[in-house]
């Protein structure tokens, strides 16, 4: 948990001190464009990614090293195959939704796209946070600190962006040529990777579930950025914090998905239940703390041009709780008895009833209205996801 914390801690951080650099480089609508890119671009980095964080971790856990190299291998070839179309759709639609600075939101989705090439999966199924945090998290915390710097000396907000694409791509090399050398220690036999279309097709379940989650989070700021132009700054603020916060939490759910799986039998049912316990009492206090701390984030992070209701903070607060909830729910106890496709249906359902709610509340009014389309949608689709949690413990029980 510390270990894995760090690499979280670090990244937050770097990330937040980022937004308001940007903010005063090139002002608020310039900021909500670069967040209207990497909202798309976080759907094209899950895209690129094909579902390796989810089921990834899992594979690692149980490998010996030779299977780890082709797994590994597997992913840089299956990724490395879509990284550029994904990349160049997430920078069109970007730059077709921007309202302003279209530029910015195309720069930006692109960049976003490249975190999809991560390795924090392969050291997450390893158990090794401190190999994770020096070859994947630091590289990027350093380009964003450059960027940081050179944005409060006069450049462009256009830097966060691209600090975002060198720190993918140096935390890419210098984690394949760690992962390459860890495996080739310990003088296991090579099997050569299956061609890319059949890596695709096997894991085309893990993808969309991975996609289904992905893009309900990212799609509320783009149906704003289309119904309510005005709101939209203030509402990619708010939608990064809960984000940010949700990331921040993400050690938790890390360790659960290499504990619940390790048990067998009647034992795996166990810690599944044991874990959405946990998460429950967990998520409901990160929801209180955000209550709290929220106001003040806002304000700073919004380098005092942007300013939210107390009913927003309310949502956001509840909007962080259940997505922390749901995180857990689908990547620790339905990835565990594969139960990928329930989730899908229950994320379909939830994006049927929320997505339309975001742009009707939006609309009338403006980042409260959003945010309780978000909220709505995520509690039908924890609500879903419980039943299909319940039928596969008790038929694993019978």
């Amino acid at each position: 948990m510390i270990g894995f914390g760090l690499s979280v801690i670090v990244s937050a951080a770097a990330s937040l001190a980022a937004i308001p650099a940007m903010i005063a480089a090139s002002g608020e609508a310039a900021w909500g464009a670069i967040a209207l890119g990497q909202a798309i671009g976080l759907i094209g980095g899950v895209a690129v990614g094909y579902g390796w964080g989810w089921f990834g971790p899992a594979r690692i856990a149980q490998y010996d090293a030779s299977e780890r190299r082709v797994e590994y291998l597997e992913s840089l070839i299956a990724r490395g195959a879509l990284a550029l179309p994904v990349a160049t759709v997430a920078a069109v639609v970007a730059y077709v939704l921007s309202p302003s600075t279209p530029l910015f939101a195309a720069v930006s989705a692109a960049a976003a796209t490249s975190m999809g090439l991560t390795a924090a999966w392969y050291f997450v199924g390893l158990s090794r946070p401190f190999a994770m945090l020096a070859l994947d998290t630091m590289p990027r915390v350093a380009a964003t600190a450059g960027a940081i710097f050179f944005m409060h000396t006069g450049h462009s907000a256009i830097l966060g962006p691209v600090s975002t694409f060198c720190g993918s791509c140096a935390a890419l090399a210098l984690s394949s040529v760690w992962v390459i050398r860890e495996t080739e220690r310990e003088g296991t036999p090579y099997r050569k990777p299956y061609p890319v279309w059949t890596l695709l097709a096997h894991n085309r379940h893990g993808i969309a579930s991975a996609l289904a989650s992905t893009v309900y989070v990212a799609a509320p700021l783009a149906i704003v950025s289309v119904v309510a132009p005005s709101v939209q700054p203030a509402f990619a603020l708010v939608d990064r914090i809960r984000l940010l916060i949700v990331v921040a939490a993400t050690p938790a759910v890390t360790v659960l998905q290499g504990w619940v799986p390790r048990a067998v039998g009647a034992g795996r049912v166990r810690r599944a239940n044991i874990a959405l316990i946990i998460a429950l009492i967990f998520a409901a206090s990160v929801g209180v703390i955000t209550r709290s701390v929220a106001p003040g984030l806002v304000d700073w992070f919004g380098n005092g041009q942007i300013f939210v209701s107390s009913i927003v903070v309310v949502l956001v607060s509840g909007c962080v709780a259940v997505t922390l909830f749901q995180s857990v729910l689908e990547k620790v106890a339905l990835a565990t008895f594969d139960q990928l496709r329930a989730a899908i249906k229950s994320l379909a359902i939830g994006t049927a009833v929320g997505l339309p709610l975001v742009g009707i509340g939006a609309s009338q009014f403006g980042v409260a209205g959003a945010l309780a389309g978000v909220l709505s949608g995520l509690i039908m689709v924890v609500s879903f996801e419980i039943i299909a949690h319940v039928k596969a413990t008790i038929s694993r029980q019978a």
